[in-house]
Order: structure tokens, then C-alpha cells, then sequence
């Protein structure tokens, strides 16, 4: 048997080993919410740590929302920045909600990023500890050489066991999707979708980076000589 590590996402595998289980994590309406995500950040890290292979961590869409003064003030990057902060392993940009980052500051959040940007009906490929698929969201069509993670927002209903290609579908505000995916089999096992409890601490690493980052989406908004509208 192998030695038991952990990988950079605190999930444990066995050292040579192949897995037979792909976790999906997933969020979608941060809407520019930042406050919430230092107690998802908690629950993110129980699920990682409880998986028995790799751990992919997506934002399905909607991160961003007009109404967010924070999101104005940066041209709709501030969530992101967190989120890459957080180890997702991509996010999605101009889903359903029509509300695209503009060019200029696509291309500059992109330059400050380790987390892969997936456009809305593009197909993406993405490795993770050695499993290679295909992020297939809306209407893209995944090559039929690897394996495809169907993103359809139009549902929010649970894959159900045994299905595949495995889909993530809508995740309510302030919840977690959990999809276990038997590998290479690549079929659903369980899908469950976990709330972010009351009684779950904040982040105290993340509840930082969050600061920072209102605090320069502040400063920002004050030098283009508008209001920050915190509220």
C-alpha cells in the first residue's frame, strides 16, 4: 500500500495510486455576496478533506450582480479574486444571468488569476491529479475523447445514481453541490446538496482576503469619483 498524502486542495489520496472517485463541488449566485463566503469556505474544506480522490471545485455563474456596488467598482472581478483565493479550479463567466465581465477587465482578471475562466457555452478541459474531462456548460459540445461534466442551469434537480455524463445543475445561494463521480467508470455514485449552516465558522484566512478586497473595490470606486454604496 502506498503512503496516504494530502494534496494542495487538503484531500487525501494514496501516494501511486489511481483514483476511483472524482468529487464535484459546486456554487452558483454569489451575485457579489462576499460576505458569505468565508462560512462556504468552512464547508469546502469539510467536503475536500472527506473525499477519497480528487476534489474539483467549480462556480457554476451568476458570481456577479449589477445591484453589487463591490462589483461595479471592479468592473465584476472582486468575486473571482476570491474564489481563486479559495482554490476553485474554474469559474464560469456570461451564463444565463447575461451579465458578461467587459472585455478589458476580462483579459486584466485573467492576468491576476491561477483559476481557469470558462466561457458560458465553450467546452474547457481541465486535468486534476491526473483525470482529464471536459466542463461542457450550457449549449457546448465536449470532444468525444474524454469525458464530459454536462453544466445545465436550467435544472436544479440532483444526478441521479448511475447516471452519465455526470450534470451539475443550479445551486441555490449559499449552498454546496456535492457529485461523486466513480472514475474511470465515470458515473454518478451520490449527489448531495449541503447548506452552509449557522452554526459554521467563518474562514478566518478567507474572512481577510475579503476585506481586502472590498477595501480595494473602495478605494477604487472613490477614485473614479463615485460611492461605494456599501450598505
Amino acid at each position: 500500500m502506498g503512503v496516504i498524502q494530502r494534496s494542495e486542495d487538503g484531500s487525501p489520496h494514496e501516494s501511486g495510486s489511481v483514483p476511483q472517485t472524482v468529487t464535484f463541488l459546486a456554487t452558483a449566485h454569489l451575485c457579489g455576496e462576499l460576505r458569505l463566503l468565508p462560512r462556504l469556505f468552512t464547508l469546502i474544506h469539510r467536503e475536500r478533506c472527506s473525499a477519497q480522490g480528487p476534489v474539483v471545485l467549480l462556480d457554476l455563474g451568476d458570481t456577479c450582480a449589477v445591484q453589487s456596488w463591490v462589483c461595479r467598482a471592479t468592473l465584476g472581478r472582486a468575486p473571482f479574486l476570491v474564489l481563486d483565493s479559495m482554490g476553485y479550479d474554474g469559474a464560469l463567466i456570461g451564463g444565463p444571468e447575461q451579465a458578461p465581465i467587459p472585455p478589458s477587465s476580462l483579459r486584466l482578471l485573467v492576468g491576476q488569476m491561477i483559476m481557469p475562466v470558462i466561457i458560458w457555452n465553450r467546452p474547457r478541459t481541465l486535468t486534476k491529479r491526473g483525470v482529464t474531462f471536459t466542463v461542457a456548460p450550457g449549449n457546448a459540445v465536449a470532444p468525444p475523447e474524454l469525458p464530459a461534466l454536462v453544466v445545465d442551469r436550467s435544472t436544479d434537480a440532483l444526478p441521479s445514481p448511475g447516471s452519465s455524463p455526470p450534470v451539475l445543475g443550479d445551486v441555490t445561494q449559499g449552498c454546496l453541490l456535492r457529485v461523486d463521480v466513480a472514475w474511470p467508470a465515470w458515473t454518478v455514485r451520490e449527489a448531495q446538496l449541503l447548506a452552509v449552516g449557522d452554526e459554521m465558522p467563518p474562514d478566518p484566512t478567507i474572512a481577510a482576503i475579503v476585506t481586502l478586497v472590498e477595501e480595494e473595490a473602495r478605494q477604487l470606486a472613490q477614485s473614479q469619483g463615485g460611492s461605494d454604496d456599501t450598505e
